[in-house]
């Protein structure tokens, strides 16, 4: 049987992660500096508004909640939503995180979101590795994959009012924040 498609770079597992649902955990050590998951054609789409309302249309509620629960932004990428396909989208969120977005490895990219293949080049774009993951630590073996999800909060306007819509609220991520104060 043919390996499944991913953005791992590293060999892992999915495993109940307390209370937080599943989580990825590292299978071997990784080292500070490795890129750990990156977007790799196939593991991701990219979606606006338009493309989004129309996945979550006849979803039920509950199904609704967890793609908005489920998808990142990037600030560089105002006007779109990027969701994981593979097991990435299981990476956790902690305010003392193992990893972080790259961001260092190239210049921004600045895209017309306006033009006709804004999707198409934002895909592209996210093919490089400035957004891809990398072990902020040295990372050993059993431990659990973690971002800080507040380092990347880019999402658009459109993603918000859905949120305030379906009453999802990720106080996590605040009563986390109010920890490092």
């Amino acid at each position: 049987m043919p390996k499944r498609k991913t953005g791992f770079q590293f060999d892992y597992r999915v495993e109940k992660a307390g209370d937080k649902g599943l989580g990825i955990f590292a299978n071997e050590p990784i080292p500070s500096g490795a890129v750990v998951w990156r977007h790799v054609p196939g593991t991701f789409e990219v979606l606006d508004e338009v493309a989004f309302r129309a996945k979550i249309a006849k979803m039920p509620a509950a199904g609704v909640v967890y793609e908005l629960t489920h998808v990142h932004g990037f600030e560089e990428f105002p006007e779109c939503i990027v969701r994981a396909l593979d097991d990435g989208i299981l990476i956790n969120h902690s305010s003392q995180p193992n990893l972080a977005t790259q961001k260092t490895a190239v210049a921004p990219v600045t895209l017309d979101w306006q033009s006709d293949d804004y999707l198409g080049r934002v895909s592209d774009a996210l093919g490089d590795d400035r957004y891809s993951l990398v072990a902020t630590r040295d990372i050993e073996t059993g431990e659990e994959l973690a971002n800080d999800y507040n380092r990347d909060d880019g999402c658009p306007p459109f993603y918000d009012a859905l949120c305030e819509h379906y009453g999802v609220q990720e106080d996590y991520l605040e009563q986390d924040e109010n920890l490092d104060d």
